[in-house]
């Protein structure tokens, strides 16, 4: 059966398409071009795909039909022509950014797949891996392209995946702007799974033929259309039975006898086929631009290199005939163009509207009326031009206007006023030509001198060559780069300031060093150091830090210094609560329980004060907090003044013993009650850790100075401290900035070293900072040398904004243009001209900071709306909330069957929350709890370590700074991180410095220690924004800007342009005729 099929197309759930994009228009406009099977897109929305099933039924196998109760009237056709039932097959396009080999790729591919039941397991498994699906049907990922090809192979061996509009500047496999040279080197060991790729509307068969690289693939086309009406313009030919299985197999092997071939537009009407500033006006072939060195002599920057230009980069051939296997394709001019330019008016004009339909009713089909119905019959229609324009179409005999850049070409038959000279039935083929026109030549498809090209980019390239073979590499900064690691001896490639602090031989050292200056590669060269230099034992030496994230970075650094895995299993390098509950365990006995205990979180401790130890709910949050702070200071329930809050202490404390329970709290409390109340523990202990490194000094609190005091005692202990009391921002969690301070007083002949050379931040950002923390209250412990940068770098931005949604969208809109652009319409609405900023590769050098987490949901919705991948990092873990928190209580009771307060819960868990769920809740469970097994990957069997960290872990210590997404998160969660890009949101007064929903001020000296950590965190680009007003729990508010902002000086800053918000949808007379390249 020969027939036409067309798969890659969106519905209405995609951005910037028509609300027409349903089944029942699908279908009917399929009908009217003569299309017999058409994809369905976006089967990877789960709205869409809810669609598609209320409104298809199979049909032959993998193919679905629309039901008869949706079917729209066909009456424009002839008669007999609408019996053509047109067929669904399921397809989605899907775009990955992301980077590779140093470089950020935005690659967009397109899934076949043969049933609902395989588009439903690629869903899940994209929702598994934290994918938004549902903010645009064509989502938007931070996924390998063959990581992504990997996914869709798994839910089916029919899977059939296609690297889309594979020669598109932007968002392909092979663009010039964000792809790669071949189809290989995009999908890797898996790349012998694709078999065909897409065209694209800017290229066809033959411009593709010269590239002997994609021989073995066959080449397909499809329209992409953003709206029915584009239904068709490129599409392909079959001669097979009606299914999948045959569908598919035509394509896989290309075989002539039943992939019959392709139906292209004319490629120069491309939006990039050709090369070019479109602003400027410059439209240029390879051969002008490589002439031009790609440099606009308009604007001086450089020209977007355009398809034609790409393809003949990677081509190989000069004869297109070299490819043994080719196809035929046929060129098209939409048949509303042909009748728009007869009729000099637009195509989407009403009149164009009542030709089409009239021609339609008396002829049939559109594409049949362009690819078959004979000339002389078109012509007994009355309308001898659209037979005459028909011919030339068939005969190539044209005229052209490349498109450039983004803005589309021009394909016409008549020159200007010709149409109007033929009548019915007349043709000026037989006429002499009209005064002042000549007779067109037909033009091949690379018009410029190709052989030219090649000898010019030769010359470029041993140009380029010998520039690289001379070029001088820029210096590597101190304390970067693995080669510096592998290097002999542990101080190579420490700059003098680091090297003094970590050859320090032996005695109390403090070392004062601030955001970006080494601190935790100085900390580790001192292990090494100790163990390389010195012959310490490994085993005497303890590093503690703040959070899982800094020890297991530590623990990385040290593997590659030192090289050893047995030296290095002997090192103790842990968190200050992993410590503690590692004494506990040693000597658990000691503590009233067994060697099966376990911790608890702030909510399980809630819960305990309630059911168990006689609190009342609406003291609950006080009551905590006052155990907290009672632990934190080392008080027995005897040195309690509040008899009630200490009767409550006692009965909590018995109650954590006889659950074999411990909380956050008494991991240091029990630890230093040991250590007094038994001497040989003491001493056992001191003997042990005779060499201990503290990171992240300034964030200690009573209890973690008393353990570290007993540890190491004397004025002259082998204590090593390293901090920086301008960054001292967790006194909310009982830590005091002042035992930095005190640190001299405890040891007055500890060496004090300075790490001022930032190897982070640019020049203005460090100028900036240091102004914010400058500007603090006269004697506090902000003040200290200033930082110096590596390079001076571009202006802080500041953007003033009318709300938090302007707010949230400039950031959006922002980011999208850093990044070259995340989808067609940020070419298309000019919000960027597709280049990214160089110094971003990836979408993971952005982040956006808040102070609190009411601020992220603006900003979630305006990520949603542009399609960016991001990662939301909060204060308390996801492993800290439903579902996840009750399957780690079952996992809690497994490994203890008297645990009573878990055992409690495990029927409501079972019955209450799996039980009873409907299918749509289970979907919001699928999520968090694949990320809970992806979590339990890294720790293999060790379930107690597992636990372990799930009780200890916070919020930062889920970010993954690998996975292409933006990290948003809230300032405290940023500290220790560092990005290319830092947005701080809400820079305003009662944000920054903070004072909602608090019954007691912020210190306002930690709220500026904390805005300068989050500046700190950017590299070379920060951004600083607040808004007029802002909507926190329905609730608006006024704040006005944060007075932090006054302290920085006005040189170093510049305003940005604020944002607005701009719709993606248009009307369909809107839409333009080519959405895509």
């Amino acid at each position: 059966m020969k027939f036409i099929g067309d798969f890659h197309i969106h519905s209405h759930y995609s951005r910037a398409t028509s609300r027409e994009l349903v089944p029942e228009c699908l279908d009917h406009w399929a009908a009217l071009k003569g299309i017999k099977v058409i994809g369905t897109g976006d089967f990877t929305h789960p709205g869409w795909l809810k669609e598609l099933r209320e409104k298809l039924e199979p049909a032959e196998q993998g193919l679905f039909r629309l039901k008869d109760e949706y079917k729209l009237d066909t009456a424009p056709l002839a008669p007999g022509a609408g019996d053509n039932e047109i067929r669904f097959l399921l397809t989605a396009e899907i775009s990955s950014i992301y980077k590779k080999t140093g470089q950020i790729r935005k690659v967009h591919n397109v899934i076949f797949a043969p049933d609902f039941k395989t588009a439903e397991k690629i869903q899940r498994a994209l929702t598994g891996i934290g994918a938004n699906i549902t903010s645009d049907g064509r989502p938007i990922l931070g996924l390998d392209s063959r990581d992504l090809l990997e996914i869709a192979l798994n839910s089916s061996d029919k899977i059939f995946f296609v690297p889309a509009h594979v020669w598109t500047p932007w968002f392909s496999a092979l663009g010039s702007k964000s792809g790669f040279d071949s189809v290989a080197e995009c999908f890797g060991d898996l790349a012998s799974h694709i078999f065909a790729v897409e065209t694209g509307l800017s290229s066809n068969a033959p411009m593709n033929w010269i590239c002997g690289f994609l021989d073995n693939y066959t080449l397909i086309s499809n329209s992409d259309a953003h709206s029915p009406e584009k239904l068709g313009r490129n599409a392909n030919i079959f001669d097979t039975e009606l299914s999948y299985d045959a569908i598919i197999q035509a394509m896989k092997t290309g075989d002539p006898g039943h992939f019959l071939g392709t139906i292209d537009l004319f490629p120069q009407q491309g939006k990039y086929h050709y090369d070019g500033h479109r602003k400027c006006g410059i439209c240029w072939d390879p051969l002008e631009t490589l002439r031009n060195n790609e440099v606009c002599p308009v604007c001086g920057q450089k020209v977007t290199v355009g398809v034609m230009n790409r393809v003949v980069q990677l081509s190989d051939r000069e004869d297109p005939t070299g490819r043994k296997n080719r196809l035929p394709f046929v060129s098209i001019i939409p048949l509303k163009e042909i009748l728009a330019e007869i009729a000099e008016v637009g195509p989407a004009s009403k009149r164009v509207s009542r030709i089409y339909d009239s021609l339609l009713r008396k002829t049939g089909p559109e594409l049949n009326i362009l690819l078959d119905m004979p000339v002389e019959k078109i012509k007994e229609t009355g309308d001898g031009a659209l037979s005459e324009a028909i011919r030339r179409m068939r005969d190539n005999d044209i005229l052209i206007k490349e498109g450039f850049d983004g803005e589309y070409g021009r394909i016409k038959v008549f020159r200007e006023k010709e149409a109007g000279s033929f009548g019915a039935g007349g043709s000026l083929f037989d006429e002499p030509a009209l005064p002042g026109h000549s007779r067109r030549q037909r033009r091949k498809m690379i018009n410029f001198d190709l052989e030219e090209y090649r000898r010019l980019k030769g010359l470029r390239g041993r140009e380029t060559s010998a520039a690289d073979i001379h070029k001088t590499e820029p210096p590597v900064s101190p304390g970067s780069g693995a080669d510096q690691f592998n290097a002999a001896g542990p101080f190579k490639g420490l700059n003098p300031e680091q090297k003094k602090a970590a050859a320090h031989v032996s005695g109390p050292a403090l070392i004062i060093a601030g955001p970006g200056t080494g601190k935790t590669r100085t900390l580790t060269c001192r292990i090494a150091a100790l163990v390389r230099n010195r012959g310490i034992d490994p085993g005497s030496i303890l590093a503690v830090t703040f959070t899982n994230k800094a020890a297991n970075e530590m623990k990385e650094r040290l593997k590659t210094l030192l090289d050893d895995k047995t030296v290095i299993s002997r090192l103790h390098v842990s968190t200050f609560h992993a410590f503690g509950f590692s004494i506990l365990k040693r000597y658990i006995e000691k503590t009233g329980r067994n060697e099966r205990s376990f911790i608890i979180d702030e909510n399980d401790k809630r819960r305990i004060l309630q059911e168990k130890a006689g609190c009342a709910k609406n003291r609950l949050k006080d009551v905590s907090a006052a155990i907290t702070s009672a632990k934190q200071n080392l008080r027995s329930a005897d040195e309690i003044e509040d008899s009630g809050l200490a009767e409550i202490f006692n009965r909590y404390q018995e109650i954590l013993k006889q659950q074999n329970a411990f909380d956050l709290d008494g991991l240091i409390y029990h630890p230093v009650r040991l250590f007094d109340l038994y001497p040989e523990i003491l001493a056992s202990c001191r003997k042990q850790y005779q060499w201990v490194l503290v990171d992240e000094y300034q964030d200690i609190n009573f209890a973690q100075y008393r353990m570290i005091s007993r540890l190491m005692p004397g004025p002259d202990p082998n204590l090593y401290a390293i901090g920086d009391p301008n960054q001292a921002i967790y006194g909310f969690r009982g830590a005091d900035v002042k035992f930095i301070g005190k640190f001299i007083d405890d040891h007055p002949r500890a060496a004090v070293y300075k790490l001022n050379e930032c190897y982070r931040c640019s020049g203005r950002i460090l100028k900036a900072s240091n102004g914010v923390i400058q500007s603090g209250a006269p004697g506090g412990p902000s003040k200290g040398s200033l930082l110096k940068g590596l390079q001076e770098g571009v202006k802080i931005k500041v953007a003033g904004n009318s709300s938090d949604r302007s707010e949230a969208e400039f950031i959006a809109r922002t980011i999208e243009k850093m990044a070259g652009g995340l989808r067609f319409f940020s070419m298309d609405s000019q919000i960027t001209e597709g280049n990214e900023t160089p110094e971003i590769k990836s979408l993971s050098d952005f982040a956006v900071l808040c102070r609190i987490n009411r601020q992220m949901e603006a900003l979630e919705k305006a990520f949603n709306d542009h399609g960016i991948p991001f990662q939301k990092i909060e204060d308390s873990p996801f492993f800290r909330r439903e579902p996840v928190k009750h399957i780690i209580n079952m996992l809690k009771s497994s490994m203890d069957p008297a645990n009573g307060s878990v055992r409690d819960r495990i029927a409501a868990v079972i019955d209450g929350h799996f039980g009873g769920k409907s299918a749509d809740e289970k979907e919001n469970d699928r999520a968090p709890l694949k990320k809970l097994l992806d979590l339990a990957d890294d720790f293999g069997n060790d379930m107690e370590a597992f636990l372990r960290f799930t009780a200890l872990g916070t919020g930062v210590d889920t970010y993954k700074p690998n996975t292409e997404s933006v990290a948003l998160m809230t300032l405290h969660a940023a500290k220790g991180l560092e990005f290319e890009c830092v947005f701080i949101a809400g820079c305003e007064n009662g944000l920054l410095p903070y004072s909602l929903f608090r019954r007691t001020a912020a210190d306002p000296e930690e709220e500026r220690r904390l805005f300068y950590v989050g500046m700190t965190r950017a590299k070379k680009f920060l951004f600083l924004s607040h808004a007029e007003k802002r909507f926190i729990l329905g609730k608006e508010y006024r704040l006005g800007k944060s007075p932090y902002l006054d302290n920085i000086e006005k040189e170093l800053i510049e305003p940005a342009k604020s944002g607005h918000r701009k719709k993606d949808r248009k009307k369909d007379a809107q839409l333009s005729l080519f959405d895509t390249a």
